[in-house]
């Protein structure tokens, strides 16, 4: 067959217009739509036969909300049957709503739209709402793209078609607005914007048979392949007889997944005696995609595409006429669409029936296809009245299968209000007659909370986590990554929102610059919904609540009705019942769910591997040493808070040392304000700050190293315009899941004192802090100005001493007083390299100079006899003072003259 091509190409060919492209599945657009990141979309709508609704949760929901869009979701009300337990948001988080047809055809159309004053994607295909139709099977999409410049026909035209649809049957009342809603935005993009003809347009069955909206004239050759045929073969007999081909070439799949009678098609082409060619398509995939595809006298070639299959309800009937209600795209390819195969005979193709299953017959007879929550009470409507009364049932929350009576709808009603009665969004609830002596029950539909429903909610924008809270992120180091790399992308694709920094004039001098510099400053309420609306985009609302107000936060949001996207435990949607004419679960579609993992919550540190805590160690040092300037305020706040709980988790083996905790904590608090944080952000920003910098300093070494003490120091006055800001129940909120040194709760009063000692700027009332907090038991008093008295019960005065001067950091010159109730007292004094140590133990007062270096404290001369004889200056016998130590005990403040300070 020279007009053929290797097997189902559904890539954009060269010849394709660039507002429209031919795929495979709308999913990759709709993640092209969320890569822009500035949620412009306004409506999104998913029309199909059958809706996966926990794949679509799963999959589809969380990039669909990131483009900013309110969502609904439009089936067949005959084939729906969700599970609750994969189906945890709808009529809170999106519109699920369903269709159903005077009667009893099918509501069959495939369309995904996202639509925004910007931007919109428009797709019609073959594939439903379904693992199988958007991701397995080998299906057929046309995706349109349009902008505020050009806009393809397909666009305007779709918006029309929408309009038809409440016309021909009925629909969720709260489905139909979504489906209005849709339109008018289409419409109102398409009104600005240049119409293109790119030789796509929209075909369907709401004013008259498909058959009749398709090309005329003279037909060479005829393809045809769909994956349902009636029975008759009426559909294939009307096509022929309209086209007159010269040769028809007919597709089946092999391992009898074509529902087809070989025996109608052999006696329709001998009565009009067309010769018939057939092949199998031996593919793996199951092939849903419906094709018809002509080819004149001149080569020319136009295709059907779509929702229709080779079926007398699909193409020969208007939806006014018993007919379903199909979609369909006629285009003019330049290479063909047919699938490739091997030749066989058709006495070879095996028969393949399929019937309407009972159990949808029955639920077919009452209908209930909206329960909206109302000031008033519930409000449910039934596709049509019924002749007696129906019982209402509920079920509400996680008990899926526990059902009570609420109410009961009147003999004859199609609108019924349960006044009074209150339901949740998301419950569920269905209808339930009296057949004989035998209660009947319809299939659940969800209740739709209309003010949850119309918030545009902004969700995460990657599969990355959206909704996890930072616990459950660090439960997965690829969760992490996939975070992290997420809002690095969205945050460099966004629009900025500049705000009045929070910092002011005190803010980190230089930093500005880089985030935003010259651009407007605006402090409106819109503002900085947009930017909070952006960030939920990123990062997900748990995290956006945790980085704004720690675990109360995260508590509060959570404990909000199904105030986020909860995670579905789906049982698998037979994708045999998905979008085909009459069809059932006795259909041949064989798709599976691929495999899932389930990712555990670490409640301990016992939870995290070695080699997991790792990957998160690595990937956040990375973010926080190297990546950090490139992300907005809240961003970077996030991915701090995200440092504070890896530190309490046990990510770091240690606080200390070059792969160490407190550098990074270090960084992440510089990081914090940029000179772009917003002021709605300033309390949360400085509490957290907070909490980190008491953490800091209370892991401080007591030893030998100064490096974590010189960090400690410089993160301190690089932040210590931040820390007035800060609020109790805030800081309160970050230390409640957080662990001291000594593995006791973090105090938020303990916190407050620390950064109250930071603004006063008071180097050895901090130091005063740390001692008594590393030693409960020693008492401790500033002696003078420049110096500290510490008495207690050690041996080793110069060593306590040489602990506590290591403790002062920020003045040029410090002394400490050392008294021993074991008796013997030591001074020990510092300034720059100079360490004065003056002593008495049990006989005459000794005087000794060490030179410091950048590597030696003095602590590490007071435990080393060998470092100190190696550092020691040499001034005479030990016995007379010097002049340098005159020199640094008189500029520290201190009279050796008048003897050792008395005891406590």
């Amino acid at each position: 067959m020279s007009d053929q091509h290797s097997a189902g190409s559904t890539q954009a060919t060269a010849t394709e217009p660039p507002d429209i492209e031919t795929s495979t599945s709308p999913l990759t657009h709709l993640f092209a739509e969320e890569r822009h990141g500035d949620r412009q979309a306004r409506e999104a709508l998913f029309c199909t036969f059958n809706a996966d609704l926990g794949f679509f949760e799963r999959t589809v929901l969380g990039v669909t909300q990131s483009t900013g869009a309110r969502v609904t979701v439009v089936g067949d009300a005959r084939m729906s049957d969700p599970d609750p337990r994969a189906a945890r948001n709808a009529g809170t988080r999106y519109v699920h709503g369903v269709a159903a047809t005077p009667h009893g055809s099918a509501f069959h159309p495939k369309v995904a739209v996202v639509v925004g004053p910007q931007r919109a994607l428009v797709a019609v295909g073959s594939g439903n709402l379904s693992v199988g139709g958007w991701h397995l099977n080998a299906e057929t999409w046309t995706v349109a793209t349009a902008n505020q410049d050009r806009c393809p026909a397909l666009v305007p035209e779709l918006a029309t078609w929408l309009r038809t649809l409440d016309q021909v049957c009925a629909i969720s009342p709260t489905a139909v607005d979504g489906l209005h809603r849709t339109a008018a935005a289409l419409d109102a993009l398409a009104t600005g914007s240049t119409i293109i003809d790119t030789g796509h347009h929209l075909v369907h069955s709401s004013t008259q048979p498909i058959i009749d909206n398709l090309p005329t004239g003279p037909i060479a050759h005829l393809l045809l392949y769909a994956p349902f045929h009636d029975e008759n073969a009426s559909a294939v007999q009307t096509l022929l007889q309209r086209f007159r081909p010269g040769r028809v070439t007919l597709a089946v799949q092999s391992r009898g997944r074509t529902v087809i009678q070989p025996a109608s098609i052999e006696r329709v082409v001998a009565e009009l005696n067309v010769p018939l060619s057939v092949i199998e398509d031996d593919a793996k995939a199951y092939r849903h995609g419906k094709l018809i595809e002509a080819v004149d006298t001149n080569g020319r070639r136009w295709t059907l595409t779509g929702s229709p299959n080779l079926s007398a309800s699909a193409l020969l009937l208007p939806a006014t006429g018993r007919g379903n209600i199909e979609l369909g795209i006629v285009a003019n390819p330049s290479i063909s669409l047919f699938p490739s195969g091997s030749p066989i005979s058709l006495t070879d193709v095996p028969a393949v029936s399929i019937t309407s299953s009972a159990a949808i017959r029955q639920t077919s007879r009452v209908l209930l296809i909206a329960a909206t929550r109302t000031a008033g009470g519930v409000h449910i409507t039934f596709a049509r009245p019924f002749d007696g009364p129906v019982e209402i049932h509920a079920s509400l929350e996680a008990e899926y299968d526990v059902w009570s009576r609420i109410g009961t709808a009147p003999a004859g009603a199609q609108h019924h209000l349960l006044a009074g009665v209150d339901l949740p969004g998301g419950s569920r609830v269905r209808g339930a007659w009296h057949d004989g002596p035998d209660l009947q029950h319809g299939t659940l539909i969800f209740v739709t909370d209309p003010d949850q429903v119309m918030t545009r909610i902004g969700q995460e924008a990657t599969r990355s986590a959206a909704t996890h809270d930072p616990y459950t992120l660090l439960a997965d180091p690829r969760l992490v990554d996939m975070w992290l790399t997420g809002i690095g992308q969205l945050a460099a694709a966004r629009r900025t929102v500049a705000l009045l920094g929070a910092g002011g004039t005190t803010g980190p001098a230089g930093k500005s610059e880089r985030h935003g510099g010259g651009i407007r400053i605006d402090t409106d309420a819109e503002d900085w919904l947009r930017y909070s609306d952006d960030a939920k985009a990123r990062m997900g609302e748990h995290m956006f609540h945790f980085a704004l107000g720690g675990l109360p936060a995260l508590a509060a949001f959570a404990a909000r009705s199904h105030a986020g996207l909860l995670t579905p435990t789906d049982r698998l949607v037979d994708e045999r019942t998905a979008g085909l004419d009459g069809d059932d679960a006795n259909s041949v579609n064989d798709d599976s769910d691929p495999s899932t993992s389930t990712n555990e919550e670490p409640d301990d540190r016992s939870r995290l591997s070695d080699q997991h805590k790792r990957r998160i160690r690595r990937r956040l040092t990375s973010v926080v040493m190297e990546e950090m300037p490139n992300y907005s305020a809240v961003d970077r706040l996030a991915i701090s808070t995200l440092v504070l709980v890896a530190v309490e988790l046990g990510v770091w083996a240690s606080a200390l040392g070059e792969d160490g905790w407190i550098d990074v904590l270090a960084t992440a608090i510089e990081s914090v304000d940029l000179g772009d944080l917003p002021l709605p952000l300033e309390a949360s920003a400085a509490s957290f700050a907070a909490v980190a910098i008491y953490l800091i300093r209370d892991h401080l070494p007591t030893t030998g190293r100064i490096r974590e003490a010189l960090r400690y120091e410089t993160a301190t006055s690089r932040t210590a315009h931040l820390y007035p800001a800060a609020e109790l129940n805030l800081v309160a909120g970050h230390a409640g899941p957080l662990h001291n040194s000594r593995g006791f709760p973090v105090d938020p009063d303990d916190v407050m004192r620390t950064i109250a000692m930071i603004v006063q700027n008071d180097p050895l009332t901090d130091a005063t802090e740390v001692v008594e907090a590393r030693h409960p038991t020693w008492r401790i008093h500033q002696h003078s100005a420049s110096v500290l008295h510490i008495h207690g019960n050690f041996r080793t005065p110069f060593a306590a001493a040489g602990e506590a001067l290591d403790s002062i950091g920020g003045v040029a010159v410090a002394a400490i007083w050392a008294t021993s109730s074991h008796g013997g007292w030591a001074l020990v004094a510092r300034d720059g390299s100079d360490l004065i140590h003056v002593e008495q133990q049990h006989g005459p007062v000794l005087w000794r100079h060490y030179r410091l270096t950048q590597l030696t404290t003095a602590t590490r001369v007071a435990q080393d006899k060998e470092l100190a004889n190696r550092l020691r200056v040499p001034h005479g016998p030990l016995v007379q003072p010097f002049e340098t130590a005159t020199t640094v005990l008189t500029s520290a403040g201190v009279n050796i003259t008048i003897g050792a300070p008395t005891c406590f």
